[in-house]
């Protein structure tokens, strides 16, 4: 301990005469003061040598006339001078601080001397003007011999002027004090020599100066960075203050007073403010150090702070002699200053000793400033600007400063690695938690469903409803542990994007489809404000699906009531996505941290939402990972809105991406020919693939076998509902995410004409689709994404069989249908053969060849599934009545109400049946005469035709119409309705309508569609 002691004091020494023999130096090579000998104020510089760099003070025996104005009062003549010493205040001559008064030089130069010359004053108080040779050259403040007329200011002043011809230049100083109470007049030396000397040495102060305060300028800014980035370290914020407060000393109060040649100060004003400055310096320099350990000194400091603080706001108030007569106040506190500081630093000796040798060096050359200032403002003399102290401790303090910050830099970082070792042991713990829980989870949710259905009849309805809610439990664990992994995988293993140029518009239809359920449940709409039109994004299309699954399904979860809307806008070249709900919002302080994993939106309903909090933080990386940013605005009990970006896809590839959505056109066929089955491969099943992802579309291509089945790819469900118009399918195929009519949508459209036997659905999912919607949208299966091929093939023959067995049982009604040919139908034909075989040959034989065209278009087996002409179906129609015409004479009677028949097309059998129904069922369960009216209209507006049979028999009741479209009367002939309902529904999408009254008749009427024009 001695020893360190002993090591510390020489150290100290060394560093003071180090310092202090710089500052020699620096006064020795940049202003060597020369004194010339002036008495009763006269100098004689007739036989000056002035060497090169050589300037020199006026100090010595000026004239002086006291409370005389020489310029104004021009008594030269009259008054006899006093001698003063300059540099001096007239305190002595006037008796008085306060007080005006003249100061004049009379120098003399060689006659032939035309050099300029320039005089340096530094400070005179507190007013003057200045005279060279009877002409103002200078003035600071504004002189008078009252003080309600004068004005206070002090700022230095260089002035240029040349003898006269004969070699004499009358120097004269008119100063006026009403304000400082130390005393007034020239107190500080002033400089004298030649224009270029006195210009290098302003200059070299100037300069100085400038840097000193550029160098405290820049400490200021980057500690106060340091301070809002670093922990908000409040000795940093401290240094931050010292350092500012001695730029704007150095530039405001100090030497040339730099920054007041552009904003000049009020002197009393200036006065004020360096006084404050100083006040701002004590505190800024204790609070650097860790007084706080000091003993006794934790009780003294409130006061000691609060002192300074009142001190400068009375100063505001106070006039200037007042604020002289507080000087002692501000020793005092200047005093305990330099204690604390010093005692301090000893203090922090022992805690941080590799630093304490920097922390000495710098106290020692602050000290070292203040003392010599201090020696030599005392002597009034005046030096060129030293730097080289302050530049020293700022720099010392400065690498203390550094040393502790990285020093708490590396602690942290060490503490960090700690930390994030613990947090992924964490996760691995969760992850391998996740992955126990799933087998016995899911063994729970199958014995949970098995018994629930096996025992749907035994069980109680209380027990039904407990098991339901042991099933819904486990669903939510279920996503609870898909969450973890899905976390624990993000942090891992980074998972690469599979980017492509995708459109939002399906993505967000599709997932609007899939939480429908939800929304519907809580009566909160969710709306789709982004167009068809919106750019495409380049993305990868599954992790936009989880993003925005995860977003709307929050929303879902925290809004009671109003609405969820997804809009989305360009941004120079993102696309910025916005969900925003209408619910419970959430507070500032939530939004803070709501991205964080394990965080709750809202912890108050933690029981009552469930969650782990992993939602928003999957989402958060994902959004990420795409190199977008998501972000958060909400208030509490307002609406919130989450909003992320996603880079848009290059004008480039979404056009190459659009064209290859595009299906190229068919060539234009004749519209016979167009309904035509392929021959070759009548036995192979069509299936049609709808998906408006182009790579989608190509897998599908790539694994569905074309020696299998007969697949046709569209890329929207528009094209898919056209191509279920033109031709009859065996399985469609479809994504669940497209623009405009989603997947879901589809299956619904599909749904409204054909039954899940009649035409099976099979939905591409990518992971995050609720499947309850996708089962009641009318769905017969669904496959994740990505699709195993096996798997693929397995599903679509399984859903193709389905079909084809129900498609037998379609034909054989047909064939039923085709083969009603009841027994008196032909008895009674034949008999009526038979007579007119006697009575009229031609007869018989017209009604033979209608006979045979009836029963030839009855066995038509080849057109069951096909559209056929309306003249063809007519022809039949036209037969069957002319038989019954023959039969029953005038007691039946046809009527034709017929447009252009051309370009109609019907399904087979589907006039006929209902013209024989009007016959038997209407006609004749009626007394007397009857008539059947075969109507077919058109309505080129809507493209559609319109064709009617109508009756005027008995007509039925309205609840046995909807029996028969139902299939549950028990009579014969509504088989063939039925089926023509059936039929219709597949072709148009619309089947029969049938309007009656009891008594009045019957009305069957149906459309068909017009081909499209030209």
């Amino acid at each position: 301990m001695k020893r360190d002691t002993i090591r510390s004091g020489i150290f100290v020494i060394l560093c003071i005469i180090s310092l202090s023999v710089l500052r020699l130096i620096w006064a020795g090579l940049f202003q060597e003061n020369i004194t010339p000998d002036i008495q009763e104020g006269k100098l004689d510089l007739s036989s000056w040598e002035v060497e090169e760099g050589q300037s020199m003070l006026l100090d010595g025996e000026w004239e002086f006339y006291p409370s005389h104005f020489l310029m104004q009062d021009d008594v030269f003549s009259a008054e006899v001078p006093e001698t003063i010493q300059v540099p001096h205040g007239w305190k002595n001559n006037l008796g008085s601080p306060f007080g005006y008064g003249t100061y004049r030089l009379q120098v003399r130069v060689q006659p032939e001397d035309d050099r300029n010359f320039k005089l340096y004053i530094p400070n005179i108080r507190t007013s003057s003007e200045i005279y060279v040779n009877g002409q103002i050259v200078a003035e600071t403040g504004r002189l008078a011999e009252t003080e309600a007329a004068y004005v206070a200011d002090i700022m230095p002043k260089t002035v240029t002027f040349s003898a006269d011809e004969n070699g004499n230049i009358d120097l004269v100083i008119q100063a006026a004090n009403f304000i400082d109470s130390r005393d007034g007049g020239i107190y500080l030396s002033l400089r004298f020599g030649t224009d270029e000397t006195i210009t290098r040495e302003v200059q070299l102060t100037n300069y100085s100066q400038v840097v000193i305060a550029a160098i405290l300028f820049m400490h200021t800014v980057y500690t106060l960075i340091i301070y809002f980035i670093g922990g908000r370290d409040r000795k940093v914020l401290s240094f931050s203050l010292l350092a500012f407060s001695l730029f704007s000393g150095f530039l405001f109060y100090t030497g040339e007073k730099l920054l007041q040649q552009f904003f000049n100060l009020n002197y009393e004003l200036e006065f004020w403010m360096i006084h404050t400055v100083y006040l701002i310096i004590f505190y800024a320099l204790v609070q650097c150090t860790d007084h706080q350990k000091l003993p006794y000194w934790n009780k003294i400091f409130p006061f000691f702070q609060w002192g300074m603080a009142v001190l400068a706001v009375v100063t505001i108030f106070l006039p200037m002699p007042q604020i002289l007569a507080l000087r002692p106040i501000y020793n005092i506190f200047a005093f305990f200053t330099v204690v604390v500081t010093s005692t301090s630093i000893i203090l922090m000796f022992k805690n941080n000793p590799k630093a304490k040798n920097l922390m000495l060096l710098g106290f020692i050359a602050i000290s070292n400033h203040g003392i010599w200032n201090y020696i030599w403002s005392g002597k009034s003399i005046y030096l060129t600007f030293y730097p080289f102290d302050m530049l020293m401790a700022v720099t010392c303090y400065t690498i203390v400063w550094f040393q502790r910050y990285f020093q708490k830099h590396k602690e942290t970082k060490d503490l960090a690695e700690r930390l994030k070792k613990v947090n992924e042991e964490k996760d691995q713990f969760l992850a391998n938690t996740s992955h126990e829980f799933r087998n016995p989870l899911n063994s729970i949710l199958l014995l949970s469903k098995a018994v629930r259905d096996r025992e749907e009849t035994n069980l109680s309805k209380q027990s039904m409803t407990e098991l339901n809610t042991v099933l819904n439990v486990g669903q939510q664990m279920n996503l609870l542990l898909a969450d973890l992994l899905e976390t624990r995988n993000l942090q891992v293993n980074k998972p690469s994007l599979n980017r492509q140029v995708i459109a939002l518009n399906p993505i967000i239809t599709g997932i609007i489809d899939a939480l429908r359920f939800s929304s519907d449940l809580k009566n909160v709409p969710i709306v789709n404000l982004i167009s068809k039109d919106f750019p495409p994004v380049y993305a990868d299309e599954n992790r936009v699906k989880q993003i925005l699954f995860n977003l709307i399904e929050n929303a879902i979860k925290f809004t009671h009531q109003g609405s969820i809307t997804v809009s989305a806008s360009i941004k120079e070249y993102d696309a910025e996505i916005q969900v925003t709900d209408t619910g419970i919002g959430i507070s500032e302080e939530i939004q803070k941290r709501i991205f964080q994993p394990y965080e709750q939106g809202h912890p108050e309903n933690k029981m009552s939402e469930g969650g782990f909090g992993l939602g928003l933080n999957i989402t958060k990386q994902l959004v990420e990972l795409h190199g977008g940013k998501i972000q958060v605005s909400s208030k509490k009990g307002e609406k919130t809105t989450f909003t992320f970006t996603l880079a848009l896809a290059r004008k480039e590839a979404a056009a190459l991406a659009f064209e290859s959505t595009v299906e190229k056109p068919v060539p234009k066929e004749d519209k016979k020919q167009t309904v035509q089955p392929n021959k070759k491969n009548a036995q192979m099943p069509s299936v049609l693939v709808v998906d408006d992802n182009p790579s989608s579309l190509l897998a599908l291509k790539a694994i569905i076998p074309d020696d299998a089945y007969q697949p046709v790819f569209v890329s929207c469900a528009k094209q898919a509902v056209e191509k279920m118009k033109k031709r009859e399918w065996d399985l469609v195929i479809s994504d669940v995410m497209m623009p405009e009519i989603s997947g879901y949508e589809l299956t619904r459209i599909i749904r409204e004409r054909f039954s899940l036997t009649e035409l099976p659905v099979l939905l591409l999912t990518g992971g995050t689709t609720d499947i309850q919607a996708a089962f009641l949208a009318g769905a017969n299966d669904y496959i994740t994404k990505p699709v195993e091929p096996v798997e693929l093939k397995a599903r679509m023959d399984s859903l193709v069989t389905l079909k084809r067995v129900a498609e037998k049982q379609v034909q054989m009604e047909t064939s039923w249908l085709q083969a009603q040919i009841q027994p008196h139908f032909l008895f009674n034909t034949l008999n009526s053969i038979m007579a007119l075989s006697e009575l009229d040959v031609e007869g018989m034989r017209r009604l033979l060849n209608e006979l045979s065209n009836l029963l030839r278009s009855k066995f038509q087996f080849q057109h069951m599934k096909e559209l056929v002409p309306l003249k063809e179906e007519l022809n039949i129609v036209r037969s069957y009545l002319y038989i019954e015409q023959v039969r029953f004479g005038e007691a039946l009677q046809e009527k034709w109400d017929l447009e252009d028949e051309e370009e109609i097309y019907v399904p087979f059998l589907s006039i006929q049946p209902l013209v024989e129904n009007a016959v038997q069922h209407g006609i004749r369960n009626k007394q007397g005469k009857g008539t059947v009216t075969i109507r077919c209209i058109k309505n080129i507006s809507r493209n559609k035709a319109t064709i009617t049979v109508e009756d005027d028999g008995a007509g039925i009741e309205e609840a046995e119409m909807q029996t028969i479209l139902n299939r549950e009367s028990d009579s014969k002939s509504s088989v063939g309705i039925f089926n023509v309902d059936k039929r219709l529904h597949q072709h148009f999408g619309k089947g029969l309508q049938i309007v009656s009254l009891r008594e009045q008749g019957l009305k069957v009427f149906f459309e068909v569609d017009l081909p499209p024009t030209e």
